[in-house]
């Protein structure tokens, strides 16, 4: 014997897995909204402190350029005091030996007090007048020539001197020539050290942590060009004429001091590009054989190519050298502007990481005291669905028990036995039911005979039915014979009254009698197409079939019962397209087709009224439709859906079989086409009969 499981153990498994599946989801639905609202929290907590990183290196951008400009300016307010001072300008159109070495002494105190590289001072043909620290260097035209350089761009000192000729002070970046530098002399500590063209030469090498990408640096290269401030300012004489014009420059290849005082005060990395070469940094090399030493003479190995064209990039945090950055590279070009290198900050994102990681602390333990509350609601939850499965599932099976004793007291024959559960749900109305199937059982038994004799009856009239269809063929085999009968006196009658007519015509004091044997001759004519039509409707339908044409077939049809059809007052409407394409069909079959529906349309009019018949080709499909429109009664919503099932039909007992439109149905569906029909009630119904041109049909 096969072992069972109670129902009631059943619905209570079954609850109880319900809600350990309610309350799992509900935990998991739960913590992933807390996860997700604190993954969103860390989100917005990480964007602020790149915000907060972005603005602060924005700002510090503004300082250290701010730094730069007032690190120069005070070094040129005494170059352009001297200038202007008239001084220097009385002194131009007539050095001496003695007064150049004198005026070169000044211009070097003027040079070291405002941490220059070099002061220079031209005449008015653009010759070197003096040079601070090379006083015996002069009247030579370096500085107004133009020089091009294969590692990158250099500036054109000639546009600074003209400019400064026309009465204006002008100052920026500017990229100087070696050939610019070679005769001017470097100060270290108050003295005159070396050409200063040797002096800022920055040795270039490949940083080691990533290699630039696509230029490789051959050992011992050297950036032999110079990034400069420069500064240039007419010279006056006491009379206010210019004579001359003052040159100046601090070069930033190396200079550290700049770059380092801005990181004492921001904390910021801060790097001077000249070109992507790093000229002045405070980065340091991390890993390799120059860990520790200054990345100065590297080059960037993914320098930003828009910020070689000139645009401003803020970059997004990323992980340099092992450190978050958020870095802005800044460009700037010299006067005639061309893009010389850019300025760039890094900030690094840990100086405002110390609030995101407070918080991120404070929600670590808020989310693990809501993972913990999850856990007790879910313990709980599923205890309280122990106990209510319980006490549900015990009631739901004394009421299935019910209907388990009303099921075994109706098998053993007691169909008077009615259950009583008033439980006001679904059970209620399975009692209901179940009330109801007996005494519809109890019906059952008593009236068992007399549907057993409704149903003999049923039968026997679908019998006569089928009696009554073998009439009709051997009505249609009488009506065969007798059109056979008829034809040749139908001859005989139509040829002597020709020949008839042809003696009249000849004598023409009768001719008035030829218009009687026309009649004759139309009349006796019609009859012969009547029976022509008649004979080949009774005709034994075979499985052949061929091109045929459907207007033709229509006409026949009408043909033959036109007198009939007036009799009964219905008016033959026909509209056939032109040109109608053939369609191959069995002619008999689609011609009982016409004629059944035909017909049906006639009963469905007693007191008379319209038929309208009509052909269509329907070129989209390839089909011929075949209408056929009444104005009768129309069938009830009711009647719809069995208009084509055998043996039904709406006409009185001895009026209709039942087998008409089955009839035309199945003929249609054997030649591959399909029957369709509307019907308003009191207006009429159209029927439509669709037949395919080209189709291979089949006749069963």
């Amino acid at each position: 014997m096969r072992s069972r499981t109670s129902l009631r153990k059943k619905l209570a498994y079954t609850f109880l897995a319900g809600a350990l599946l309610t309350v799992l989801l509900f935990s998991l639905v739960i913590k992933g909204i807390v996860s997700d609202y604190f993954q969103r929290q860390q989100t917005v907590s990480r964007q602020f402190v790149e915000d907060q990183s972005r603005q602060a290196v924005r700002a510090n951008l503004t300082i250290l350029k701010d730094r730069i400009q007032q690190t120069f300016s005070s070094g040129t307010i005494a170059l352009d005091s001297v200038a202007k001072s008239g001084w220097l300008g009385d002194q131009m159109p007539r050095l001496s030996a003695r007064q150049r070495q004198s005026t070169a002494r000044a211009l070097q105190t003027v040079q070291v007090e405002g941490k220059l590289s070099f002061v220079t001072i031209v005449g008015l043909d653009g010759r070197v007048a003096i040079r601070s620290t090379n006083p015996s260097a002069y009247g030579d035209d370096t500085l107004m020539g133009d020089y091009s350089n294969p590692n990158g761009p250099v500036s054109s000192i000639r546009h600074l001197i003209q400019t400064a000729l026309g009465g204006k002070t002008v100052s920026g970046f500017e990229a100087l020539a070696p050939e610019t530098l070679e005769r001017e002399n470097a100060i270290e500590n108050g003295k005159v050290v070396a050409s200063l063209k040797d002096y800022v030469a920055v040795p270039l090498r490949e940083p080691t942590n990533a290699p630039a990408r696509g230029r490789k640096i051959a050992p011992g290269t050297v950036e032999s060009r110079a990034l400069a401030l420069t500064f240039a300012t007419p010279v006056l004489d006491s009379g206010g004429n210019i004579t001359g014009v003052a040159i100046a420059g601090r070069v930033v290849n190396k200079d550290l001091a700049i770059v380092q005082d801005v990181q004492n005060i921001l904390k910021d990395q801060v790097t001077i590009f000249f070109g992507e070469e790093r000229i002045a940094t405070t980065r340091k090399e991390t890993q390799g054989g120059h860990k520790g030493e200054s990345q100065m003479g590297t080059i960037h190995p993914n320098y930003p190519a828009n910020v070689l064209s000139g645009q401003y990039e803020e970059r997004t945090p990323r992980v340099v050298d092992g450190e978050e950055l958020v870095g802005i590279f800044d460009p700037f070009k010299d006067l005639d502007g061309v893009v010389l290198g850019s300025l760039y900050i890094g900030r690094p994102t840990s100086l405002v990481d110390a609030i995101s990681k407070a918080q991120e602390d404070i929600e670590g333990g808020i989310e693990r005291k809501t993972t913990l509350y999850i856990a007790v609601l879910a313990f709980l939850s599923i205890l309280i669905g122990v106990v209510i499965a319980s006490i549900f599932s015990k009631r739901i099976t004394n009421q299935i028990d019910q209907l388990r004793k009303g099921a075994e007291t109706i098998s053993d024959g007691n169909l008077d036995y009615r259950l009583k559960i008033d439980s006001g749900d679904e059970i209620e109305v399975l009692a209901e039911q179940f009330n109801a199937m007996a005494a519809k059982l109890h019906d059952s038994y008593q009236t068992l005979e007399k549907k057993v004799e409704e149903r003999t009856r049923e039968l026997k009239e679908s019998q006569e039915a089928m009696v009554q269809q073998e009439k009709m063929v051997g009505v249609g085999q009488l009506a065969a014979g007798i059109a056979h009968e008829l034809n040749t006196p139908l001859g005989t009658i139509i040829g002597y009254a020709q020949m008839l007519r042809e003696d009249l015509s000849l004598q023409p004091s009768v001719n008035g009698s030829l218009a009687d044997v026309d009649e004759v001759i139309e009349q006796a004519g019609r009859c012969r197409d009547l029976v022509k039509n008649l004979l080949n409707f009774s005709r034994r339908s075979t499985t052949e079939k061929s091109q045929a044409d459907i207007n033709g077939i229509v006409r026949k049809i009408l043909s033959l019962v036109e007198h009939d059809f007036g009799l009964k007052r219905v008016h033959i409407y026909t509209t056939l397209a032109p040109h109608l394409p053939k369609a191959k069909v069995n002619e008999n079959e689609i011609a009982q087709v016409v004629l059944n529906l035909a017909n049906n349309a006639v009963d469905s009019m007693p007191e008379g009224g319209d038929l309208h018949v009509r052909t269509v080709y329907e070129p989209d499909t390839d089909r011929v439709c075949i209408e056929v429109l009444d104005t009768g009664f129309g069938i009830s919503e009711s009647d719809r859906n069995r208009v084509f099932e055998p043996f039904f039909t709406t006409k009185e007992i001895g009026k209709g079989t039942g087998l008409g439109l089955s009839i035309c149905y199945k003929i249609v569906e054997n030649h591959m086409g399909s029957m369709e029909f509307d019907s308003i009630i009191g207006q009429g119904t159209t029927f439509r009969v669709y037949l395919p041109v080209n189709a291979e049909v089949r006749v069963v």
